[in-house]
Formats: structure tokens, sequence, C-alpha cells
């Protein structure tokens, strides 16, 4: 299909931290590198507040982690800011961010008001599924993606899990030094193996929610991988792609879809999110001199649509925004582009740097990309630039937290005020950390219900 190309271009040279004065003056998790990773040691010594396993204080507040910064329990309403009313159909989300510890092979559950590890878990059976996506569903729930192979879900609430090991009680990770064998811990719900060692992409469905409660029904999730097996752990090549449709509550195969016309070069498929509908939608990395395409499976029929992208964009982050129009991040030439999806067009963004990590939409109509030494936002629907937040290394992972924080994800997790790009608290207890695709459940939720305004 064709596609016709708008550009909006700018310099960014003059953006320093705290700039603009647009958003709502919530606070983020972002996580980003800097600092001492050997130490431990904060990223700055501006008194930004800094947590490491087991220990965690709030910028905002100055609590301690017996004092929290908000002592409220339960599921949290995600979209339109914390609300408890959720009989309107959208659904809740817990206070967590999930981030893939890459090289240990674990993924780690993070409190993102106390700055606190809540557990970590084993990703595949032998420990060394090397994951690098995390998808958070409406009921709070993550499933990872193993680049060497295998998908997994946990379920965040400990009432939801299940005994299993033959041990009185339920046994689960307490935090980053409680990681239990495979066979003991009790929060996993399921994992299913997958002949191909190439698999990234992650994302949930909607489902459909529960009127009066914080759960959602009949939620699946997307998972991508080469569609040819014994390429080597974490490698694409010809062939082509395999999209995998995943029942959510049991990790049964509902369908397979075979997208010979995507190159599987460039690592395959190397970013997923679904809109409001559940459709699949994904990028490869790069893969400029072979054609980079946007491919979208569609959720009632399965059938394939592929897009070309435009010259210039080196695909890298994907995600949907409210209005249903797909973003990818770009690692030369552009800095973004938006793909218009009803209008079958494409707006790149020429913003004067580079992304080598994702994006997702925070408040006040503001895109916030991963950059090159921080994280920046672009509006939109005017596609200006906006705050930015400057330091912390090579950012990857951004995503969104339930009080409209931004996270930014390097060695170290930031949480970012999205009105400034202000600090406000940080986690320094990964190992290995890799994840930039919805770590929170915020863009899952920001597409299907978007916020009223």
């Amino acid at each position: 299909m064709g596609t016709t190309m708008r550009v909006a271009a700018w310099g960014f040279a003059a953006m320093l931290v705290g700039c603009g004065d647009d958003g709502d003056g919530n606070p983020f998790h972002p996580e980003t590198g800097g600092g001492d990773s050997s130490t431990g040691a904060p990223a700055d010594s501006t008194g930004v507040a800094t947590a490491t396993a087991g220990s965690a204080t709030n910028a905002t507040t100055g609590s301690d982690d017996d004092t929290p910064a908000d002592t409220s329990a339960g599921p949290i309403f995600d979209v339109g800011g914390v609300d408890t009313d959720i009989d309107n159909g959208c659904g809740c989300a817990l206070t967590y961010i999930w981030i893939a510890n890459a090289d240990d092979g674990t993924v780690s559950k993070i409190d993102t008001r106390t700055l606190q590890e809540e557990g970590r878990y084993i990703t595949r059976p032998d420990g060394a599924g090397n994951p690098s996506r995390t998808s958070v569903n409406l009921s709070g729930d993550v499933a990872v993606a193993n680049r060497h192979g295998g998908l997994v879900k946990f379920y965040a609430d400990e009432s939801d899990c299940v005994e299993s090991n033959g041990m009185p009680g339920i046994q689960t990770s307490s935090g980053a030094n409680n990681v239990l064998g495979w066979d003991v811990e009790e929060c996993r719900a399921w994992y299913v193996e997958f002949p191909t060692t190439n698999q990234r992409p992650v994302a949930w469905t909607p489902g459909t929610i529960v009127p009066g409660t914080c759960d959602s029904e009949g939620e699946q999730v997307w998972t991508v991988m080469s569609a040819v097996p014994g390429l080597g752990p974490g490698i694409g090549g010809a062939g082509g792609v395999i999209a995998t449709l995943v029942n959510g509550d049991d990790g049964s195969i509902v369908q397979e879809v075979a997208v010979d016309d995507f190159s599987g070069f460039q690592l395959g498929a190397y970013g997923g999110a679904v809109d409001a509908q559940g459709n699949l939608w994904f990028v490869p990395m790069g893969a400029v001199a072979f054609g980079s395409q946007l491919a979208r499976v569609a959720i009632d029929d399965f059938t394939v649509t592929l897009w070309p992208v435009p010259a210039g964009v080196a695909t890298y982050g994907i995600t949907v925004d409210h209005e249903g129009d797909v973003w990818v991040s770009s690692t030369i030439g552009a800095s973004a582009a938006r793909f218009n999806v009803d209008e079958e067009t494409w707006d790149v963004v020429m913003a004067g740097f580079m992304s080598l990590g994702g994006l997702a939409e925070g408040p006040d109509d503001k895109m916030w990309i991963a950059a090159d030494g921080g994280a920046r936002s672009i509006d939109i629907v005017t596609l200006e630039a906006g705050p930015a937040f400057i330091g912390g290394g090579t950012i990857k992972g951004i995503s969104i937290d339930v009080d409209d924080y931004v996270w930014a994800v390097s060695d170290i997790a930031y949480k970012i005020e999205a009105a400034t790009g202000q600090v406000v608290g940080t986690y320094n207890g990964l190992t290995s950390p890799y994840t930039y695709s919805d770590m929170t459940g915020h863009a899952l939720a920001n597409a299907f219900c978007p916020p009223e305004g």
C-alpha cells in the first residue's frame, strides 16, 4: 500500500532539564542509566531520591522505606489520574513497573510509589532466557518474552497465585535478594516454550472489563518470533516471522500467523504494541537496507497488512497513542515517526536526536521518547518539542506509571515529573536491565480507554 509523508523538524540544542511549561505536574517512574553501577551510587548529587534493593526514598516527600509517600492499598485506576471509580469500563492497574534483567534471566516487580522491589522472578526454567520485553495487562499481571525463547506470565496480586509446590501457603519472591527456584515460585501463572529462539515482542490485548472489578476477562497476549528454528539465540534471518496469539488464562496457543513477507533479518520483529481492538502492530530493528515495514495482524480474522516505513526512519520502539495512531522511534535520521492509521500516511519527526529505546504517551498529549543522553517529549498533535529529561546515559525503556510519572530505564530506573523533566526518584537495584515495552500497562489502558478532554 502506498503512503504519503510529512516532515516536522526543529533543533533541540537549547533544551535543558526542566525546560517547557507543559504537563500536569504528576510524577512518573523512569529508568535510565547513569551513576556507578558497581557501587550503586546515585546518578547525581542534587538530592534526588535513590533506592537500591531493599532501600527506597521518595524525593517528593522525603519519606524513607518505612514511611512511603502513599500508603493506600490495592489497585489504582490507571486512566485520567488516580481514581478508584472502576465502573466506567476502563479497568484498574496496580502500582507496579516490571523491568527485565536480561543477563540475569529474571524480571523485577517494583512498586512505583515506594520504589521498593517487591519480587524478582526467573523467566525460563533454565534461568537463561535473556528476557527483554514485558507487557502488563488491565488486570495488572505481566507477560515476559525471552530473547532466547519462551513466554511466561506472573500474577501481580499474591491472592491470585495458586498452590503448586506441595508446601503450605504461597511461596513467592519478596524482593531482589529472594529469587525462588523455578519449581518453588507459585506466582508464575504459566510458561510456554517456543521452537525458535528469537522472541522479542510481547503485548496484551485488553479483553473485556468485568464491571465493578479490577479484572478483565478473555485477555490474550501476542508474541512474535523468527519463522526458522535453529538460527541461534536471539538471532533473526530469512524466512519471515510468526505472530502468535496466546490464551492469557492458561498459555495455550490460540492462533499462529505466518508473516512471510516481513523480513526476518535485523533480529526479526523487534517491538510490538496493540491498539484498542487488540490488533498487533510490530516493526523490525532498523532494517533500512531490507526495506523496513510496519506490520499489523488483525485479531478478528488474522489478516496481515504491511506498510513501507519512510526512508530515513530506522525503526526501534513502537507504541499506539490514544488516538489510535502508531508511533515508532528511530535510531538514525529521524527521531520518530507517526503513522496515521485512518489515512495511511506518515508524519516524520526530525527533532535532532536519535533513539535507541522505546517511547510512551504521557499526560498532556506528550509522547516521551528515549534519546541519547535522556528522554524527550513530542506533542502528538503539533509535533512540537516539549519537556525533556537530560542525563542518565543511554535510555532504553520509557513507560508511564499510575500517577502519570515518566519512567526512563537504563542501568538505573528514573522516575521523572512529566511537566518539567525533573527526576523525583530512582531505583538502582537492577541487574543488566533491558526493557522498553509497556512495563506498567499504561500504554494498553491509554489506547483502550483514552483520557477525557
